[in-house]
């Protein structure tokens, strides 16, 4: 299948350009740090370490992977490559969520003991990392430079996950539950074994739904920009 080779080629890219060597010193360290800490901060603080990073990392690195792409010309030559748009975006997403799936499973695996629900915590990383990375795609693909990159990101970033924080101050409110980021959080509290006011599959639930929109985004920003970019 296309589809598959695809995402194959992009998982050697990501190796090629050392993204798996850096989840991999990333994920020890948080995992060095994560048994130094007392029982009753460990699996709060094991969600915010897998909310932040792998999940919300795919937004960031796959920005890097598009402007990587354009530095070496790649993007001037889709107007005659068979794959689609929709293709190219379903590759770069599934390699980078799988990525971070895996990242989290490991954590969670290594640190805690009992209570965790390893599928629902990889389905949810899975469709957190996609949203993340369908944001990142979207502004990647607006951007001149690695530089101006960074510069859109970090706002972008911070609207997108620091509001569902607010949760540790016990602000529940419905505009922020909705969130794909705070609705990730629920359903990494309950992976782990920790309680969350609603049931933990309407969270899982509304953040699968989140990818349909974020994909519709993504995919009419890159059929511009490719289109643009293979003349």
């Amino acid at each position: 299948m296309r589809i598959l080779r695809m995402i194959l080629c992009d998982i050697r890219y990501q190796i090629k350009y050392g993204f798996y060597f850096l989840y991999g010193v990333i994920s020890l360290l948080y995992i060095g740090i994560l048994f130094l800490l007392p029982e009753t901060l460990l699996r709060p603080v094991t969600a915010l370490i897998i909310f932040s990073d792998p999940s919300a990392l795919g937004f960031f690195f796959i920005g890097g992977m598009i402007l990587l792409e354009r530095g070496e010309g790649l993007h001037t030559y889709y107007a005659i490559l068979p794959s689609t748009v929709r293709e190219y975006i379903i590759s770069k997403i599934v390699s980078l969520s799988l990525l971070s799936s895996f990242v989290a499973l490991l954590i969670a695996g290594v640190v805690l003991d009992g209570e965790v629900n390893f599928f629902r915590l990889f389905v949810g990383v899975f469709a957190g990392a996609s949203i993340f990375s369908l944001f990142g795609l979207v502004v990647g693909s607006l951007s001149k430079s690695l530089n101006h990159y960074f510069v859109m990101s970090v706002p972008v970033g911070l609207l997108l996950m620091a509001p569902a924080l607010l949760i540790y101050f016990d602000v529940s409110l419905f505009f922020i539950e909705v969130l794909p980021a705070t609705l990730l959080l629920r359903v990494l509290h309950a992976s782990i074994g920790l309680e969350i006011p609603y049931s933990s599959s309407l969270s899982l639930l509304g953040l699968m739904l989140w990818c349909i929109p974020s994909f519709i985004l993504a995919n009419n920003r890159c059929k511009i920009y490719m289109e643009r970019a293979g003349g």
